[in-house]
């Protein structure tokens, strides 16, 4: 079952950087309640679970036939940051994040795309009221078509992005954050490839050897 969140809660389409504009508005809102509040945290949560919902756009593939593009439409994403403190700036991080959408072209197709990632961020120590970071990690992302003569693949990816905490308490907060997805195809870029009768075909390809998505997204941190 292919899950569209975003349509729930958008009449119409929207882009990336529309709703990157919103989470922003959103995470600077969050930064003026904190700061009229005149009060930093003042210790740090050894653990960060973050909830969250957001935009995920990119990721192109082409027709091996007719060398048509097809390309992923954006569409909502959800998932959960989980956050290990090293100490107060610098965080292991483990990432689940997926995206129900759809391939277009003479005969659309519906896709999902999860991605389970583990790395680390590292904040800006002088920071109070708003924290920038950066982080990376490395793992895995699962393509799972639905559709004839379609397969599932399993391929390495990594991630690159950064964004803001706004801590409003020392156990709760909000999080922005912007990240490229990077998953790692061979050289040819066949993907959902099936076998019949020891032949093996391929039903669509990837434009290059990386298939690049890019996120944004809002959440809400909880801290223990």
């Amino acid at each position: 079952m292919h899950w569209h969140i975003g349509k729930w809660f958008f009449p119409r389409q929207i882009s990336l950087r529309n709703w990157m504009r919103a989470a922003l508005g959103v995470t600077l809102l969050a930064a003026a309640a904190s700061a009229s509040a005149q009060r930093a945290p003042d210790k740090y949560a050894n653990w960060e679970f973050t909830p969250f919902y957001g935009y995920m756009a990119g990721g192109e593939f082409e027709d091996p036939t007719t060398n048509t593009d097809r390309d992923l439409e954006g569409d909502s994403s959800f998932g959960l940051f989980i956050n290990a403190a090293a100490d107060q700036w610098r965080h292991y991080e483990l990432i689940y994040a997926k995206q129900g959408s759809s391939v277009d072209g003479a005969v659309p197709f519906d896709l999902d795309v999860e991605y389970l990632q583990i790395g680390g961020t590292v904040m800006y120590q002088d920071a109070k009221t708003v924290i920038p970071y950066f982080g990376m990690t490395i793992g895995g992302a699962r393509f799972s078509p639905d559709g004839p003569g379609l397969d599932d693949e399993t391929k390495f990816a990594f991630t690159v992005g950064g964004g803001f905490k706004v801590p409003v308490t020392d156990h709760f907060g909000v999080r922005f954050d912007a990240r490229a997805f990077v998953s790692l195809f061979d050289s040819s870029g066949n993907a959902f490839c099936v076998s019949d009768n020891g032949v093996g075909t391929c039903g669509i390809r990837t434009k290059s050897d990386t298939f690049v998505q890019y996120q944004a997204a809002l959440g809400v941190i909880i801290g223990f």
